[in-house]
């Protein structure tokens, strides 16, 4: 009953997105809870990135693309093209799969969005580059080096200046596209405890593979399969009784039984880095899009080589557990 007095913030009516004639998405109508942790799951393809992408017109860089139907944000229709799309951006702060900090300071780097709305009062700025930095978890690491540039920062630290940029120009609302994928397991588990205390002020968006991950944060799933919308409610339905087979096998992983992989590597008597090589080598053989099924019996290649593959920019579909010794890690080129 809890569920029923959730207010709604985004609410998604008849959405339809086109890739130079790909019907990427198709007439979904879907609401997003306000101040909960929204996930958004399917396997890669399926749409995932595309819908985010039409929350704060993003798709609109894209060559060839357009998306029709209405995302409502605070009563006003995102994708109206009479609409400030700088002031939508503004709204919904990105959180992007790979940390892109801008080629500066890390205090120039907080204070980019401010001052392009006219703070420029120093004290003020200096209150907002602290507040924000304390937000994202990354104040006390960097608060004596503020004007290093960014790029000095590890991976992990970028991705947190990333988020602090993001909130410090106040949005309501944060979009997340796989944030987590390109950093190592400590860095990842910063990110996803800063999301958990976020979403007391904000409502939070975020697109993973990672079923895992989906399962820790999520308070709502969206789960889409090539474009249309399967199933969505609050996360402890979905995962614990979902409605459709279609959910039920993408969560149990056994969602790719019915596709066909492309090519397959038995890495089984390999130790790292040799697996990711191999399976890299294996990748490079194929053409885009295509499947490689990876086995291998060495523990610390089942987390190493998906954290290398996903670092290349390949996507990792699947990793379970095949038998007592043995994991089955299939990617997509």
């Amino acid at each position: 009953m809890e569920n029923l007095s959730l207010k709604n913030h985004i609410s998604i009516q008849d959405l339809n997105a086109f890739y130079s004639g790909h019907h990427a998405l198709r007439d979904i109508t879907v609401e997003i809870p306000q101040k909960q942790i929204t996930a958004i799951i399917g396997p890669s393809g399926c749409g995932k990135s595309t819908f985010l992408k039409c929350f704060n017109r993003l798709i609109d860089l894209t060559d060839g693309a357009r998306a029709s139907g209405k995302i409502i944000v605070g009563g006003i229709d995102v994708l109206d093209g009479s609409i400030d799309i700088t002031d939508v951006r503004r709204r919904m702060g990105l959180l992007p799969q790979k940390p892109n900090p801008l080629p500066m300071s890390i205090y120039d780097n907080v204070t980019y969005g401010p001052r392009i709305h006219g703070i420029k009062d120093k004290k003020r700025l200096d209150g907002i580059v602290e507040k924000y930095l304390k937000i994202a978890g990354l104040w006390d690491e960097v608060k004596d080096r503020l004007k290093s540039p960014a790029s000095k920062l590890s991976i992990g630290q970028q991705q947190r200046l990333c988020l602090a940029r993001g909130l410090a120009v106040e949005p309501e609302i944060i979009l997340c596209d796989e944030p987590t994928s390109a950093l190592d397991p400590l860095s990842a588990q910063h990110i996803e405890q800063q999301l958990l205390k976020l979403k007391n002020d904000y409502t939070i968006v975020i697109v993973t593979h990672n079923i895992h991950q989906a399962m820790r944060l999520a308070d709502y799933v969206v789960h889409l399969y090539l474009g249309e919308l399967v199933e969505y409610g609050p996360a402890s339905e979905v995962f614990k009784n979902p409605k459709e087979e279609r959910t039920r096998a993408y969560i149990n992983g056994t969602f790719l039984a019915d596709l066909k992989t492309d090519a397959e590597i038995n890495l089984k008597g390999n130790v790292c880095p040799y697996n990711f090589m191999y399976a890299k080598q294996a990748l490079h053989d194929l053409s885009n899009g295509k499947l490689l099924k990876v086995v291998v019996d060495y523990p610390t290649a089942v987390t190493e080589v998906p954290r290398g593959m996903e670092a290349d920019g390949h996507k990792v579909l699947s990793v379970k557990q095949i038998n007592k010794t043995d994991w089955e890690i299939v990617i997509q080129k």
